[in-house]
């Protein structure tokens, strides 16, 4: 494994509308970048949504080597799993059950693949979204597996709130136009910088990056908070450092920024 003590910072980023551009990329500028960080002591992390097997060409083309995957419900390190958990099942059945009675379906993530328990108009566009094949269906396989992350696939960030009442005992981010992310209510992507820093035994300044409303644990766990200048407006006003866009050199300009290259 890699020696992780010659650095001196840590740097975690969201991807879609941060790391990435409008197609799910990432720019040469932005590869040039994150080595250059590398080089100055910063070992980079990715904080996402995604299932971190959707993460392996993203991490092969930008040479990051950790994510916090799953919203910080999966977290991998050098190709090493460092920290898990499950959602219940029983609390799997609650929020499909209640899915059902909306019209919406559910999107289930373990640790190799994803899969829905319907394809409907919003799971065929959630992974368009995101430039993803469309998910296979499966309405029972949750209950042999353990499911480390859900979606509700939905396009209603009021059913947020609905859902909250329902099934209370997990969390919701509206993190897309067509998805409502779901974990267990104690984990966001701020427990997951948490948890990296324990496993790596890491007291030093951390840095985040973010543009959508499940950021706002990420950017409030970090010393210094860069919001894109396309991020939510929520997310604005808890940033040190709001950036231009992703698709506007923001990543690179953020950097200059923090003198981090």
């Amino acid at each position: 494994m890699e020696n992780l003590n010659k650095y001196k910072a840590l740097a975690f980023f969201d991807l879609d509308g941060t790391l990435l551009n409008a197609e799910s990329k990432v720019d040469q500028e932005v590869v040039d970048g994150l080595s250059q960080l590398r080089e100055n002591g910063i070992l980079p992390f990715i904080a996402t949504g995604r299932g971190h097997f959707e993460l392996r060409q993203i991490m092969k083309v930008s040479g990051i080597t950790g994510a916090i995957a799953m919203n910080g419900q999966y977290i991998v390190l050098n190709g090493e799993v460092i920290y898990k958990e499950a959602i219940p099942t029983p609390s799997i059945t609650r929020l499909l059950n209640a899915a059902k009675k909306q019209n919406e379906s559910l999107a289930f993530y373990d640790s190799k693949h994803y899969w829905v328990s319907e394809l409907t108009e919003f799971s065929l566009k959630a992974y368009e979204y995101t430039h993803e094949a469309p998910p296979a269906v499966d309405n029972d396989l949750y209950l042999t597996t353990e499911v480390n992350m859900l979606l509700v696939l939905t396009d209603k960030l009021s059913q947020v709130e609905q859902y909250k009442y329902e099934v209370p005992e997990l969390n919701y981010f509206m993190n897309s136009p067509y998805s409502i992310d779901v974990t267990n209510a104690s984990t966001n992507k701020g427990t997951g910088v948490v948890h990296v820093k324990q496993v790596l035994g890491f007291d030093g300044p951390t840095y985040a990056f973010g543009d959508g409303r499940n950021d706002w644990h990420l950017l409030s766990a970090c010393d210094y908070k860069t919001a894109m200048g396309n991020a939510v407006p929520e997310l604005k006003e808890i940033a040190d450092y709001v950036s231009t866009d992703n698709t506007n050199h923001g990543i690179i300009n953020a950097f200059k920024h923090w003198d981090l290259i």
